[in-house]
């Protein structure tokens, strides 16, 4: 899994929703007129929402490879319990026979 290229994604969109709002505002406020605080707050709000939107698509694919994880361990765990339970029919016909050799020797063993 790139964890690389994931941290770098996550960054950069933190970084532009939350770095470019702050530079659009200082950049506008030094200005200082109306129309470039509005295109700074309309621009902040698209940075926000495109850092948001690249942040949470950072996680695909983490959310992908824990899927595949839980996945992997799902297959080895109907592995063991099917194991388990032909061991548990195996000891089924063990105690079976068991039982039918201490009949036989109740029988040996009476007068």
């Amino acid at each position: 899994m790139p964890y690389a290229s994931i941290v770098v994604m996550l960054v950069s969109g933190l970084m532009i929703g939350a770095g470019v709002p702050v530079a659009l505002f200082y950049m506008a406020f030094k200005v200082g007129s109306w129309p470039f605080l509005l295109a700074a707050t309309i621009l902040g709000a698209l940075a926000i929402f495109w850092g948001a939107i690249i942040a949470i698509v950072a996680f695909v694919p983490i959310m992908d490879s824990i899927d595949e994880q839980v996945k992997v361990i799902n297959n080895q765990l109907n592995t063991y319990r099917a194991f388990i339970r032909s061991l548990l029919e195996e000891l089924d016909d063990v105690n079976a026979v068991l039982k039918d050799i201490r009949d036989e020797l109740k029988k040996v063993s009476e007068p």
